[in-house]
Order: structure tokens, then C-alpha cells, then sequence
């Protein structure tokens, strides 16, 4: 693994973190009601995506277990379609979608 792609996944790792600890103890009806959690929630999604974005082809090719395109094309959903972006799979992404994709970044930061 170069020192750019070592570096990234401890970004992609530590954004996992702060997102979980974002929602950690929140029903999706307080997750509604708080503009400020909603807002920082996407933009820790984004940064989640830009850093996967940030690797480089062979470490994306060597690690298939992490969803790559999903993660640069919720990213891109939310910087290009903002006023387009559905709350039920951001909610969704930050709450079911994650454990695994943290799982296989700490077991890829483990190698």
C-alpha cells in the first residue's frame, strides 16, 4: 500500500468514526428535527467519498470488499445534486450501510 493510500483509508477510517458518533444515541425522528446533525452528517458522507476517491487504482483493485463507486457517487450526489438528496438513504448509509464498510477498513488497515 503507498503512503497516500495508508494515510487515506486512516481518513476514511476516522470519518466512519465521527459519522457513527454523529447518530450514535439519535431516533430518526431527532435526526430530522436537527438541521445541524443533517448537515454535518452529509458533509462527512462527502468526505468519506473524496477520500475514496482519493486512492489509487491499485488499491481500490486490490481491496473489492469496499463499495468504491458507491461511496465517490453518494459524494457526488451530494455536492452536484444537493436539492436532490433523499434523507432515507442518507439515514439509511449513515446507519446500516457503514458497519461493514468500517469492518472491511479496519481489516484492511489490520494487513
Amino acid at each position: 500500500m503507498a503512503h497516500d493510500d495508508r494515510l487515506t483509508l486512516g481518513q476514511m477510517l476516522d470519518t466512519v468514526r465521527r459519522i457513527r458518533a454523529t447518530i450514535r444515541g439519535h431516533t430518526r425522528e431527532a435526526f430530522e428535527a436537527d438541521e445541524v446533525r443533517q448537515l454535518a452528517l452529509l458533509h462527512l458522507i462527502q468526505v468519506l467519498g473524496e477520500a475514496a476517491s482519493r486512492t489509487s487504482a491499485a488499491f481500490r483493485e486490490a481491496h473489492p470488499e469496499l463499495p468504491w463507486g458507491q461511496m465517490v457517487g453518494m459524494r457526488n450526489r451530494i455536492v452536484h445534486g444537493y436539492d436532490h438528496v433523499d434523507s432515507d438513504i442518507v439515514w439509511r448509509v449513515a446507519t446500516e450501510d457503514l458497519e461493514p464498510v468500517l469492518a472491511a477498513l479496519e481489516r484492511v488497515a489490520a494487513e
